[in-house]
């Protein structure tokens, strides 16, 4: 009785550990984005270059020219938790003839100097319309006679 419950346990102790020694590494977007950055240089790489070593942008603003690339990676810790060890997100702007002007990188120690949009969008579907404030007030009815009817 005593060996086969210390051979659960050794088992499982085993298992703990073999599963700990394989880190689990997801990359979402450019793996090394740091590194192949440093590549570009300012005023004299264009965007054929940029694409050339980082590829297409997904993320482009057609106003301002500026193309943005992001790097996550993340693992597990022994418990199954993501856990996120490094995020990257690079900012390029271009003048009107395709030179890169400026790039900018954000780490996850300087994340928090991205400037978001204070503009919120007003939705249309959600607004009060006569017809809709019909039908939740006949459904507040019903439901308060569903409750009436159930507690007698």
């Amino acid at each position: 009785m005593f060996n086969s419950k210390l051979l659960i346990f050794v088992i499982i102790i085993f298992f703990q550990f073999s599963c700990a020694f394989n880190k689990i590494d997801k990359v979402h977007g450019i793996s090394n984005l740091k590194n192949k950055i440093e590549k570009i240089k300012i005023n004299k790489s264009n965007k054929n270059d940029v694409i050339n070593i980082l590829g297409p942008s997904i993320l482009i603003d057609q106003k301002e020219e500026k193309w943005t690339y992001f790097e996550v990676r993340e693992t597990k810790n022994k418990f199954g938790r993501k856990i996120v060890y490094e995020n990257n997100y690079v900012e390029i702007k271009y003048d009107k003839y395709g030179l890169v002007k400026e790039k900018t990188i954000f780490d996850i120690k300087n994340m928090k100097e991205i400037k978001f949009s204070e503009d919120k969008t007003e939705t249309y579907a959600l607004k009060e319309s006569f017809i809709k404030s019909i039908l939740s007030s006949t459904r507040k009815r019903l439901k308060n006679a569903r409750d009436k009817y159930n507690t007698e």
